[in-house]
């Protein structure tokens, strides 16, 4: 979490407009989710992947974001690749365990691999925009619109007390292991009922210390959203939606 909040800022995009990123990873997003072509989708997913080696974002970072989420897809694709019957059907492959029959049909295989493109060039728009982009500079886009600026507000928040949360348990943590609180087993669970029971309150204190810090710069129940003001670059804004135009025509690809 802290090594992508620090390539958010420090990518060699961090220049370039938070509005035109967002058109970027958002317009290739609505792309994927609404023209499920294969071509289309595999276009996408090298896109991304080229804006964020272009960002000089380490490959092998890359591969660590994907680790959590392709887990999920291959546990979630599994169920969706295997049939059950109690009957015998036309399958690619059948296996029968007493009358219950588990088998993989090709439509299962083709369902399966929209699914599995689709998710992944969904997440590699939304890669690129997690390591290219601040969240505060998301945030601050969206809160521009009214009905968003509470949710804004919170989701920033939210992602503020994610550090206060770490913070306080590392410090707990510590505090621990100077004192040899994990030099043995029953030790050790003792001290992680402690560090479970007291992490909870050291954060509560921290956020209101935070709340406290809010009040001295003249906190009106109202977040005052601001980052460094980016222009438009009018002719990357339209090899932008270029890129745009031709992920859709490529939906035309058989």
């Amino acid at each position: 979490m802290f090594y992508l909040d620090y390539l958010a800022y420090n990518n060699a995009l961090r220049q370039v407009s938070v509005t035109e990123k967002m058109v970027l990873g958002g317009g290739t997003l609505a792309v994927a989710l609404c023209f499920p072509q294969p071509v289309t989708l595999l276009s996408i997913i090298l896109l991304m992947h080229a804006v964020m080696l272009y960002a000089r974002i380490p490959v092998r970072y890359i591969l660590q974001l994907w680790l959590i989420p392709l887990g999920f897809l291959v546990a979630g694709l599994v169920s969706v690749l295997l049939s059950f019957s109690t009957q015998p059907f036309s399958a690619w492959f059948l296996l029968s365990i007493g009358t219950l029959y588990i088998g993989i049909t090709l439509e299962d295989v083709f369902r399966v691999q929209g699914l599995l493109l689709r998710s992944m060039a969904s997440l590699s728009c939304l890669f690129m925009l997690a390591t290219t982009t601040p969240v505060a500079y998301i945030t601050a886009i969206f809160s521009r619109f009214s009905p968003l600026r509470v949710v804004m507000e919170i989701a920033l928040l939210t992602y503020r007390f994610i550090f206060v949360f770490h913070e306080a348990l590392a410090q707990i943590y510590m505090a621990q292991q100077s004192r040899l609180g994990y030099s043995g087993m029953t030790q050790s669970l003792y001290s992680l009922g402690l560090l479970a029971a007291n992490v909870g309150r050291k954060s509560f204190v921290t956020s209101h210390e935070l709340y406290i810090a809010l009040l001295a710069r003249n906190y009106s129940n109202q977040l005052i959203f601001q980052y460094a003001r980016q222009p438009v670059n009018f002719y990357r804004l339209l090899v932008i939606l270029g890129l745009l135009a031709g992920l859709i025509g490529t939906a035309a690809i058989r």
